[in-house]
């Protein structure tokens, strides 16, 4: 009995603490660089590297540890005098909105270099933080991936998706036109981003509302730990709209970026619904298209990203990427155009496979096969040089191909075709 007791004293200590870490709310962001401790703050301000950091932290069911958060995030975005580059994250597994937490302090390196790269915008960072960690032990850290993703199923409704779309509203909705709204989900972070906004998606798509039919300007799921088949709604309920002819977009809505370097996705994930798929109710085969030999069960168990019949294009490193911000173009070579050129290339509204979109310097994009032209869902397959595992914060090359896709350089965007 006294072991028994033990061992449940000793598993209880090992519970991450359930309450929030952002605590010290105010409606007045503190200052990170005037020697003032900002670890528990809701807003930071960084003074050095001009960018505003906010914080919203949510429980299991998606609702806001504190409202206040919300409130003053907000209010913050309210009012700009500039126009504003505004990034919603989320993360995944293994992590929260704790100071010291590795996505934290690579988020804000990240609002860093989106400043170099645009120094007109005022820079915006949300970081929706979850309990993707409830268990500090290592042995035991490993036994909470099925708990959390179930949680990352469930907390993007009620409070979660009203935060969302009330930031959507103050950033796009009766403001500058210049400002942008990026929308980031990581691994099950990817999960709740899907779950929150595909309802969304399907009611705008319902009312042939085409590319106003995007959340933001772009929603991006990097390295998702979701399977192909939630994926897969979306993805019949695009092509029933663009068969009605009532998509008319020039960016996409959607963008999957998932590495072929990234193990978790690639073998863990599947080994982790290799038994819940066989259970699990499936897509409407009446739906399913280009399966390519693919059985109910793969669509089930390979996370989207790795679903081949899903993957629309390829992000490669033809050579060493520049190492100062600027994703600069080589504008010595290949044929000048725009996004919308490229998209209207192929035949018949189809993007032409020979196409190449020179993304920087040593970086391009090209179609992996015929891909409609009106297609707002983007699976986009990176190497192992862009995307080299589960993580994408710390490669700029990556965060070139999401200033280029957000348009926010056009002028810049060079195509080549080869």
């Amino acid at each position: 009995m006294s072991r028994l007791l033990l061992a449940t004293l000793i598993l209880l200590s090992a519970c991450a603490p359930k309450e929030y870490f952002r605590t010290d709310i105010g409606a007045t962001p503190c200052l990170s660089n005037a020697g003032t401790d900002c670890s528990a703050a809701n807003l930071v301000f960084n003074q050095q590297d001009d960018y505003t950091l906010g914080f919203v932290e949510f429980d299991d069911d998606g609702r806001f540890y504190d409202q206040r958060q919300a409130d003053a995030l907000l209010n913050s975005l309210q009012g700009s005098q500039q126009p504003q580059y505004v990034v919603l994250y989320t993360h995944g597994w293994h992590h929260n909105a704790k100071d010291s937490d590795n996505n934290v302090r690579r988020f804000k390196e990240s609002l860093r270099d989106i400043k170099l790269r645009n120094p007109d915008y005022r820079v915006v960072g949300v970081y929706l933080g979850w309990r993707g960690e409830t268990v500090e032990t290592p042995w035991l850290r490993a036994l909470t991936f099925w708990g959390r993703r179930s949680v990352s199923e469930r907390l993007g409704q009620k409070q979660f998706l009203d935060f969302l779309l009330n930031v959507e509203a103050v950033v796009k909705h009766d403001a500058d036109p210049n400002n942008r709204l990026l929308t980031i989900g990581h691994s099950l972070g990817a999960s709740v981003m899907l779950n929150a906004l595909q309802p969304v998606w399907l009611q705008r798509l319902q009312q042939g509302r085409g590319d106003q039919a995007r959340f933001g300007d772009l929603v991006l799921l990097v390295n998702p730990a979701v399977e192909a088949r939630r994926f897969a709604d979306l993805r019949a309920a695009v092509r029933r709209v663009a068969a009605t002819n009532q998509l008319e977009h020039t960016k996409p809505i959607v963008v999957v970026a998932g590495s072929e370097a990234d193990n978790i996705t690639k073998n863990m994930f599947t080994y982790s619904r290799a038994v819940p798929a066989w259970f699990e109710s499936v897509f409407n085969p009446a739906e399913q298209v280009d399966m390519q030999g693919a059985t109910q069960w793969d669509l089930a168990a390979t996370a989207v990203g790795h679903f081949r019949s899903f993957i629309t294009h390829r992000l490669e490193a033809t050579a060493a990427t520049s190492t100062n911000q600027a994703c600069t173009v080589d504008t010595a070579s290949g044929v000048h155009a725009s996004l919308n050129t490229l998209m209207l290339t192929g035949p018949e509204g189809i993007m032409a496979s020979a196409a190449v979109w020179r993304v920087a310097d040593g970086l391009q994009l090209r179609p992996v096969a015929e891909v409609p032209m009106d297609d707002p869902l983007w699976v986009v397959q990176t190497d192992k040089y862009v995307l080299p595992n589960h993580g994408f914060m710390a490669q700029k090359p990556f965060w070139c191909f999401i200033d280029r896709a957000l348009g926010l350089t056009g002028s810049e965007q060079t195509y080549a075709r080869q």
